[in-house]
């Protein structure tokens, strides 16, 4: 897999191959009976991944393990798909490879049999809708990104061999993220405007700026990948002249050039920048720690 980014900061990254180490589990029984697993010798899976991702809250989705009660939660979840072992699936219902209560005990990291459900149920469609069971999707990538952040690993979205170790690791230390879960919904239709959900809750909103028709700001799901303070945009304007602006402020790149950023200018809410969402200085100050790298910027 190879997950490459272009425009200005532009970066190519590719997933490392999985040892053979990590295709064959082993363990030792400790004091308490329950076997030692080490996590280098747990066999790697996407579904297996989106597993442990979710039970570490890295994911918008919890599982909710077959064997045992529906957990309660403080919205109304609908489903989010069911998990097949070893094979990429559709968020439709499918079967999985079935465990014991006992080997639940035994093994935090076995892939259950179970579902998955939203845990936040206000968000939006648009950002809903790619998330899909077993496969590597946006929403996959970012909690990768935000898990690689929180572990001090590389951040590039890819599933390499230390990102699985971590991983494996933090699941069986039950290392739980205690971060908000942020998306940010950027709107194309008239007035233009940004919206930030925290934990499924509209936080925060703007207007902004979006691209002129030359250059517009495609739609879709992407993942902040880079982010600046403050810092330089170069480059050529439509018609042909170059431009070179300084000090723009609060800036998180998601789509190659493209960036949410604060940006001067005498009216917002239509557009008029060359792809890239602009807000008002004060009101891209305030957005900005809430889009660290891996958080999901859907364009609607």
């Amino acid at each position: 897999m190879v997950f490459t980014v272009s425009g200005r900061g532009a970066r190519a990254v590719t997933a490392l191959a999985i040892g053979a180490t990590l295709l064959s589990t082993t363990g030792t029984a400790g004091a308490s009976g329950r076997a030692k697993i080490n996590p280098l010798r747990v066999p790697y899976s996407i579904p297996l991944a989106d597993e442990l991702l979710a039970n570490l809250r890295f994911l918008p989705v919890q599982f909710v393990d077959a064997s045992r009660p529906t957990p309660t939660t403080t919205t109304t979840p609908s489903s989010a798909g069911t998990t097949t072992p070893g094979a990429p699936s559709s968020a439709t219902a499918t079967t999985v490879a079935s465990h014991s209560r006992a080997s639940v005990t035994a093994s935090p990291v076995a892939l259950l049999r179970g579902h998955y459900a939203w845990r936040f149920a206000d968000l939006p469609s648009p950002f809903k809708a790619n998330w899909s069971v077993g496969t590597l999707n946006v929403i996959f990538r970012g909690a990768l990104m935000r898990f690689q952040a929180q572990h001090n690993l590389p951040i590039n979205g890819n599933m390499d061999g230390p990102t699985w170790h971590a991983l494996v690791s933090a699941a069986l230390r039950h290392q739980v993220s205690d971060e908000t879960y942020n998306v940010v919904v950027v709107q194309r239709a008239l007035p233009q405007r940004v919206w930030l959900y925290r934990n499924g809750k509209l936080s925060f909103t703007s207007l902004a700026n979006t691209g002129i028709a030359a250059a517009p700001t495609a739609p879709g799901t992407y993942t902040v990948y880079l982010r600046y303070a403050v810092t330089t945009m170069s480059g050529t304007l439509p018609n042909g002249q170059p431009y070179h602006d300084t000090g723009i402020p609060w800036t998180s790149y998601f789509n190659g050039g493209d960036a949410l950023h604060g940006f001067i200018r005498s009216t917002y809410g239509w557009p008029q920048s060359l792809g890239c969402v602009e807000m008002p200085f004060q009101n891209a100050k305030i957005l900005w720690p809430y889009t660290p790298l891996g958080t999901e910027v859907t364009v609607e």
